[in-house]
């Protein structure tokens, strides 16, 4: 191994020698986590106004959601995203081995006569349940499937007994409108919940030169 990274969330009590801080993120810098132990009426009260109305619009158009096994139909709503909003998704088998294998996985479609627009694949982990993926039809946006997956997603995972929701992952506080994560932070941002920022990601290199060398072949050759 070139180098050790690590992302904790909080900061560490002790300097670990030579540690610095990475240029990669593979954890997120910030998230937004809801109180799960409130009320359903106060959950969606603490949202911003147009989630709440967002999931109104989905259950006014017979929006119905669903936990479901078909992984297969989520990853072809996976693609459609990946391909709409540039970002690469994983082959199907690890969403499969994601959703058979995980202690406390999930899957919830959304349905419109029968047939999937939008999909979300969570875990619950402890006290807390955790969205990680979301997929959906640009066909039917309008639709606002994706709120009212969330708000089915927090539900399921209230009944579960979890005290929290972690919508996982947000651009960090004051960050530019160009982040990479501006638009999904304004989606995950109509449903409150608290901004929980974490210390930025640090690595410790091991092997200096040829780390260095490396790293300019990527700058020279790409």
């Amino acid at each position: 191994a070139l180098s050790v990274s690590y992302s904790p969330l909080t900061s560490l009590p002790m300097v670990i020698p030579g540690a610095r801080t990475s240029k990669n993120h593979i954890h997120a810098e910030a998230t937004r986590i809801l109180d799960l132990s409130l009320p359903e009426e106060q959950i969606l009260a603490q949202m911003h106004q147009k989630g709440r109305y967002n999931i109104k619009v989905a259950e006014r158009d017979a929006v119905a959601v669903e936990e479901s096994r078909d992984i297969e139909a989520f990853h072809k709503l996976l693609q459609e995203t990946g391909e709409r909003d540039r970002f690469g998704i994983l082959p199907l088998s690890r969403y499969k081995a994601f959703l058979e294998n995980l202690e406390g996985s999930f899957l919830l479609l959304a349905f419109v006569h029968d047939k999937p627009i939008a999909g979300l694949l969570g875990v619950i982990y402890g006290d807390t349940g955790i969205y990680y993926y979301g997929a959906s039809s640009y066909e039917h946006r309008a639709l606002m499937a994706p709120y009212a997956l969330q708000w089915a997603a927090m539900r399921l995972c209230k009944a579960k007994g979890c005290t929290n929701y972690d919508l996982l992952g947000i651009a960090p506080p004051n960050s530019s409108a160009s982040h990479p994560w501006a638009r999904l932070s304004d989606f995950k941002a109509k449903f409150g919940g608290s901004v929980v920022t974490y210390p930025p990601e640090q690595e410790v290199v091991l092997r200096p030169v040829v780390k260095g060398l490396l790293e300019l072949k990527r700058r020279v050759l790409g």
